[in-house]
């Protein structure tokens, strides 16, 4: 999916197709904004005045691109995910015996979908998180790029944690759900709470 020409990635979030949607787009963003992070630390590196903090800044650019790379299939694996549900509502229902094997496969496909945005948003929170511990070593021209970063990463959290609450919707597994769910608004809060961390930084720089 990443692989595609931009013109034709915009063009496929358009289409009336069930996938990709808003939860391969909120991946995208988190990519998007990852990247801009690790742009921001390499800019950060060899500086004078970071000297003291160089070992922290080489570390954190190693952790980011490592997530990055994570991050970057996240969307092609959210499409694949949902299609797997779109795949099992399409299964046969005429016969009781049928109608539970749909049923099964509906439910084991929505836990799937599930976790992919589950995953990434502790992604999304460890990448924030990793970000305020070096957000004092940005230098005021390159910190609007940090605050775009921060900015698409939590957007990317709450598409993900969206995507996380209709998916529970639907599980059958009601304990499941529920799990996930307060499992997940924790991790939300998370997020919430390391991006306004690092917005303060930015406005308190810019003015």
């Amino acid at each position: 999916m990443i692989q595609q020409p931009f013109t034709k990635l915009i063009e496929s979030l358009a289409a009336r197709t069930p996938t990709p949607g808003g939860g391969a787009a909120g991946a995208l963003a988190a990519a998007m904004g990852t990247a801009l992070l690790v742009m921001v630390v390499r800019f950060s590196r060899g500086k004078k005045s970071n000297a003291a903090r160089e070992a922290d800044l080489a570390g954190a650019e190693t952790f980011l691109q490592e997530h990055l790379q994570r991050i970057l299939p996240m969307a092609q694996r959210d499409c694949d995910a949902f299609d797997r549900v779109s795949a099992a509502y399409a299964l046969p229902k005429a016969t009781p015996e049928a109608l539970a094997l749909r049923e099964r496969a509906v439910d084991e496909g929505m836990a799937g979908a599930l976790a992919v945005p589950s995953e990434l948003m502790a992604l999304i929170r460890d990448v924030l998180l990793r970000a305020t511990g070096i957000s004092d070593c940005v230098s005021k021209n390159i910190v609007s790029d940090m605050g775009s970063g921060a900015e698409l990463l939590c957007a990317a959290g709450e598409a993900a944690f969206l995507n996380v609450r209709i998916n529970a919707a639907f599980l059958k597994d009601r304990e499941r759900a529920g799990e996930a769910l307060r499992r997940d608004q924790v991790v939300m809060e998370e997020i919430q709470r390391h991006h306004a961390s690092l917005r303060k930084v930015v406005d308190a720089a810019i003015g």
